[in-house]
């Protein structure tokens, strides 16, 4: 497959279905996804080439010009069958959650026309017979550029400036703007942090179930009182341990949290 921007896109919907859903095997799919792109050269290259030109705002048509063509010199090095290899792997990720139907060819979605043409322009060989078509690629993707405009980002979102920030950012803004403050915490840990952090914002879900439980205790009566320091005596004691079951613990304690403030 040569087309890098359709998986891209397919895993930005994965994360935002899967996050919406509480789907941990579409989150952890996309974890794996991103672990292979950071660690492998050629994809991360393709990644960060495709979001450059996507979010690349520009109204000076010769620096457009230069700015595709710089960016799709970077594959030079790079061995192309081997890119088609590499690609062809992220695609099988997807079929793993069944969603092979997102890879069909005529299937449309944003920006379809503008990753055929970077498409077309990674792997089109230059000779004197494919100039029209590396030509009319792209002027094609200058003019996106041309008419690109601003991505509004969420200022409150709390996602990092970084290869996670770049996959997300579009996705967020559309789904996940409504959320408050804790949450967006949450979906920072579930997507992009390292243990220390996952246990600091485990830990405050933890105080903050607790903290509603404390205020209910005051009000409720002596059959409720008894369910409820059930369940904060198993919140007190929880190990905080940050494996595999992390994404269903902080899952189950965040539906917990949103039960205990509605009721």
């Amino acid at each position: 497959m040569k087309n890098f921007g359709k998986i891209k896109n397919i895993f930005n919907e994965l994360v935002s279905e899967g996050i919406a859903t509480k789907d941990v095997k579409s989150i952890d799919l996309f974890k794996k996804y991103v672990k292979t792109v950071k660690e492998n050269e050629i994809l991360k290259t393709q990644f960060l080439v495709i979001s450059n030109i996507e979010n690349k705002v520009e109204s000076n048509r010769e620096k457009a010009t230069e700015f595709v063509k710089e960016n799709i010199a970077l594959f030079s090095y790079f061995d192309k069958k081997r890119m088609i290899e590499l690609n062809n792997y992220l695609a099988e990720f997807i079929t793993l959650c069944d969603k092979g139907s997102l890879l069909k060819e005529d299937l449309e979605y944003n920006h379809k026309s503008l990753h055929e043409n970077i498409a077309t322009l990674i792997f089109t060989k230059r000779t004197p017979k494919t100039i029209d078509t590396i030509v009319e690629a792209t002027s094609n993707v200058v003019e996106y550029i041309l008419a690109n405009k601003p991505k509004e980002i969420v200022e409150s979102s709390g996602l990092p400036n970084s290869i996670i920030s770049t996959i997300m950012v579009e996705k967020y803004n559309e789904r996940y703007s409504d959320l408050d403050e804790s949450e967006k915490e949450i979906l920072k840990a579930l997507i992009n942090s390292d243990d220390t952090k996952k246990k600091e914002v485990y830990s405050k879900t933890i105080r903050e179930c607790i903290d509603l439980i404390d205020e209910k205790l005051k009000e409720s009566s002596l059959d409720a009182k008894d369910k409820l320091l059930q369940v904060k005596d198993k919140l007190l004691n929880d190990k905080l341990e940050v494996n595999e079951d992390y994404t269903k613990n902080i899952s189950k304690l965040v539906e917990l949290r949103s039960s205990l403030k509605q009721n």
